[in-house]
């Protein structure tokens, strides 16, 4: 499996290269940041819910995302992807035991660095706009809390899963959204302590390469230049 670093690009940027990374056929674990705070939409929400002026006017961009799901707001975190070919066993998996694969491995390399984060088993109905109010089936909670969105992508040839891990607290974000009067709050590693971002994508890496035996990839540069031409695909156009 194929390991890549991007860092601070432009969110549907982002999102353009875990789709291109997907349909190369091969597999690959990816570790990034955002270069502006933004607000992803899963593939299946209205942008017609998002507070455009409200964006605008606090320097938040928009994207689309190639997944399902609802909204997270992308700023202080270090955002995964997992993609892997329909020629890898892992992509017989369903949904939930390729979520609870992929989290068993986070939640190893979290309680690594000190933060006792754990799986739930169940599932918890949102009723609001945004990923993070209710944890799902096997994902990742800190003191009852969810402090890592995921979402997947299944096509006839690859898997896609990627998640924000998120490592501050942020409160209000429900003024991203139109008519959202109830308080929205993403919870963040900083639940249990500070994290620096370097230490934790060194934890990540060794858990993934442990369990993947993770090369890094060379040709970064060729992924970006062919992510360019889908750029438009993830752009929320407000």
């Amino acid at each position: 499996m194929f390991y890549i670093e991007t860092w601070k690009l432009p969110g549907d940027l982002n999102m353009a290269i875990d789709y291109v990374l997907g349909k190369s056929q091969s597999s690959y674990f990816r570790l990034y940041t955002w270069k502006n705070p933004t607000l992803s939409l899963g593939k299946n929400q209205s942008v017609d819910v998002v507070n455009t002026t409200y964006l605008k006017e606090n320097g938040i961009d928009c994207v689309k995302r190639p997944t399902g799901g609802r909204a997270v707001l992308h700023s202080k975190e270090l955002t995964y992807s997992f993609i892997i070919p329909n020629t890898d066993p892992l992509y017989r998996l369903s949904v939930l035991k390729l979520y609870k694969e992929i989290s068993t491995i986070i939640v190893e390399a979290l309680n690594n660095i000190g933060i006792s984060a754990e799986i739930v088993s169940h599932s918890s109905r949102g009723n609001t706009q945004l990923c993070f109010d209710a944890p799902s089936w096997y994902e990742i909670v800190l003191n009852g809390k969810k402090i890592i969105g995921s979402a997947q992508m299944r096509t006839k040839s690859f898997v896609l899963q990627h998640g924000s891990i998120v490592l501050k607290t942020t409160a209000g974000i429900e003024k991203c959204f139109k008519d959202q009067s109830e308080p929205i709050t993403q919870y963040g590693l900083d639940l249990a302590k500070e994290v620096d971002i370097e230490e934790l994508k060194n934890s990540l890496y060794k858990s993934f390469s442990k369990r993947f035996q993770l090369k890094r990839f060379e040709n970064v540069n060729e992924i970006i230049s062919l992510a360019e031409n889908e750029r438009m695909k993830f752009k929320c156009c407000i």
